[in-house]
């Protein structure tokens, strides 16, 4: 009866222990065999054994010394309470010893800085120009090394492999868009979205493990903060803020209004991006677009009463009975909006305004973002991480990608307006790493800066067509000088037991030619079209014969064969023969223009990934030559008149080119004994850093060996 008690109360200790040091995260089942649950199920074992020794034990005891004989009962008792203290010593060492028998770290911290599309061109060029000296110092101290990039360099393939150590073949992210085989229709690569009764359900596309899991799974305390693709969030030990991938109320990545009193006749009133409104005796009382709800069959927008009164240098904005100053010419301050799905449930969104005139009457609204403090759906982990963070630091943006880059395209702002935007964002970004390197005393902590990516979309100025000498923009220079001054606080702040790791995505060129994939294939004889298209431009597949049509494109770097069997209305049957045949009239397609090549080589599926998910992979990614990419059009399964036209829009940069051309960048505190690496070594360079056993299914190697 004793022993029985002692056993419960081991096993109530073990219980206790358990659920603060490890847990098992939800589709991670894998991990169990070897994890840190083990100690869980022996601590049950024990249990069921002390529960079979009190009411079981006796009846056998008594049956083996009658078959052995009394004379050797004593000699069979004390091995047999030998080996019940030899399991409790192998319980109690798995529970007390169990995480540092998992943890034989080499750092005491890892702390990684992304930032996207930090150029290793530009850096190395403003390095030896004096204009960034912390990141030259650390360079000189540490390691400096271009970081090769995935196959295509799109954020979202990149950022995975880098969080997940695997290529794309395994970890399934292959194109910002991906195709529906059934309906050639594009469906966004971020996140997999479905209907159900509670409204609209997200699951990410992954397959792979990110290293923040493997460390959660491990007991190593683990933050991750905008993370690209880490939506929706999934537990992990600490705190989790989801990236890019996280959608605004409506469910769109993007996104803004325009309000005027100006005549726009039928343009944009569709989308809602533009909304003419009447003003009377200096009110005007219009409306905000919501999330989207069905009613009566149909999908309609719920929407938010809004009253506009204009004063003289201001407008105060009247939501639900609270009052909003905004100044003219200056971004406003958060504004909350409640819509109200039906009699019991209602959901909360914020946004800013910018207003641009008074007389015409012309504001500027952003996208309408998930209310941190509110949320319609999770977008951390834990759910109530996204409030506490607001109510530390504010409210704060809350979409994946909340730049402001459509509304200057678009002429809706200036120049100067939106760059406001980006400081506004850079300095409540700033406000989360700290508060979060505050608390950052072990473990590792990932961060990720994302406005770099969209500054030089917009302000990229080199052209490699014209001439290939590198020059960098003013506002590009300006914020990789922002960052330098961020590193040299960042590195006044840690010592030898953290290894420092910052890393980019990929680099950036210039984008001067837009190529329609489709009217390509059309001219090659791969796509046949039931009648031409005289427009400029003709959107989805428009007039295609799928019953002749052997290739299609959609997405950034993408081809597929219209394969039978696969493809809904497929007709090709031999796949290999097709695939050749592309790749031999790409790899010479010529730029009349300029008399260059604007294919640099295109890749079959199966020479550059491996792994469970390759099938899913478009048959050929294309590697552009710097200076060219894919049209708009092409990306969404559309046409152009001519296959090659000439980008005039304010989107000057890119990266959706060849990898070879567009590395990443790659700073550490400590040297690395190599002189290349690629992105799929840095999430094993973490686990090695802090002491945890690196998977077998991950490609790369840690930088540490």
């Amino acid at each position: 009866m004793k022993f029985l008690r002692i056993s419960s109360m081991l096993l109530l200790v073990l219980i206790n222990l358990y659920s603060v040091l490890a847990y098992i995260d939800p589709g991670t089942a894998g991990t169990i065999i070897g994890g840190s649950i083990w100690p869980f199920i022996l601590g049950v074992l024990v249990a069921i054994g002390a529960f079979f020794v009190k009411y079981f034990f006796k009846p056998i005891k008594r049956g083996v010394f009658v078959f052995m004989g009394k004379n050797k009962r004593k000699k069979l008792i004390k091995p047999l309470f030998i080996i019940l203290i030899i399991i409790l010593g192998v319980v109690f060492s798995l529970v007390f010893l169990g995480e540092r028998m998992v943890v034989d770290s080499k750092y005491k911290r890892v702390l990684v800085i992304g930032i996207d599309a930090m150029d290793p061109k530009i850096t190395d060029k403003l390095m030896s120009e004096g204009k960034l000296p912390n990141f030259k110092k650390l360079a000189g101290q540490g390691s400096f090394m271009s970081l090769n990039t995935s196959y295509p360099p799109h954020s979202p393939v990149a950022w995975t492999s880098i969080a997940t150590g695997v290529n794309p073949g395994k970890h399934n992210i292959f194109d910002f868009i991906r195709r529906n085989p059934e309906t050639y229709l594009p469906v966004l690569s971020l996140l997999k979205s479905a209907s159900g009764i509670s409204g609209t359900n997200y699951e990410s596309y992954v397959k792979a493990n990110p290293f923040w899991r493997i460390t959660s799974n491990a007991g190593i305390p683990t933050t991750l903060i905008r993370w690209p693709v880490s939506f929706p969030p999934e537990r992990i030990k600490g705190n989790l803020l989801s990236g890019l991938g996280v959608p605004d109320v409506k469910g769109f990545l993007s996104g803004y209004t325009y309000y005027t009193t100006k005549e726009i006749g039928n343009q944009g009133q569709e989308s809602n991006k533009i909304i003419q409104v009447e003003e009377d005796n200096n009110i005007i009382e219009t409306e905000i677009f919501g999330p989207k709800t069905k009613k009566s069959g149909e999908i309609v927008d719920i929407k938010a009463f809004m009253r506009i009164r204009l004063n003289e240098n201001s407008a105060d904005i009247v939501i639900e009975g609270k009052t909003y100053s905004v100044t003219l010419n200056d971004w406003s301050d958060w504004i909350r909006a409640k819509f109200k799905v039906d009699f019991l449930k209602s959901v909360y969104g914020i946004f800013k305004v910018h207003l641009i005139s008074l007389d015409p009457f012309e504001m500027y609204i952003t996208a309408v973002q998930i209310d941190p403090e509110n949320p319609l759906m999770d977008i951390s982990y834990p759910a109530k991480y996204s409030s506490r963070l607001a109510k530390e630091i504010g409210l704060y943006y809350t979409l994946g990608m909340p730049e402001e880059t459509d509304g200057y395209i678009d002429d809706r702002i200036s120049k100067e307006v939106f760059l406001e935007q980006i400081n506004q964002l850079e300095e409540e970004r700033g406000k989360m790493f700290w508060k979060e390197f505050k608390n950052f005393k072990e473990g590792v902590f990932a961060f990720v800066f994302d406005s770099s990516d969209r500054v030089q979309h917009m302000f990229w100025d080199a052209k490699v067509l014209e001439d290939e000498n590198l020059s960098v923009n003013e506002v590009v220079a300006e914020y990789y000088s922002e960052k330098d001054i961020f590193l040299g606080e960042v590195l006044e702040q840690i010592d030898d037991a953290t290894l420092l790791l910052i890393v980019s995505d990929h680099g950036f060129t210039s984008f001067e030619r837009a190529v329609s994939m489709n009217r390509w294939l059309v001219d090659n004889g791969f796509m046949v079209l039931s009648k031409d298209i005289n427009d400029e431009e003709a959107p989805l597949f428009q007039f295609v014969d799928w019953s002749k049509t052997k290739a299609y494109s959609l997405g950034f770097n993408s081809v597929y064969i219209n394969l039978r069997g696969r493809e809904r209305k497929g007709v090709v049957d031999d796949r290999e023969k097709v695939v050749d045949d592309i790749i031999a009239k790409l790899e010479n397609f010529t730029d009349k223009k300029t008399g260059k090549k604007v294919v640099n080589k295109a890749y079959r599926r199966e020479d550059i990934y491996k792994g469970n998910h390759v099938e899913d992979a478009p048959d050929i990614i294309i590697g552009f030559n710097p200076g060219y990419r894919m049209s708009w059009q092409t990306a969404v399964g559309g046409f152009t008149k001519d296959v090659l036209t000439d980008n005039v829009k304010k989107w000057k940069g890119d990266h959706l080119v060849d990898p070879l051309f567009v590395p990443g960048v790659l700073f550490s505190n400590i040297k690395f004994n190599k002189l290349s690496a690629s992105q799929i070594d840095v999430a094993p360079t973490i686990l090695d850093a802090l002491g945890v056993k690196i998977p077998e299914e991950i490609d790369g190697k840690s930088l540490l060996r």
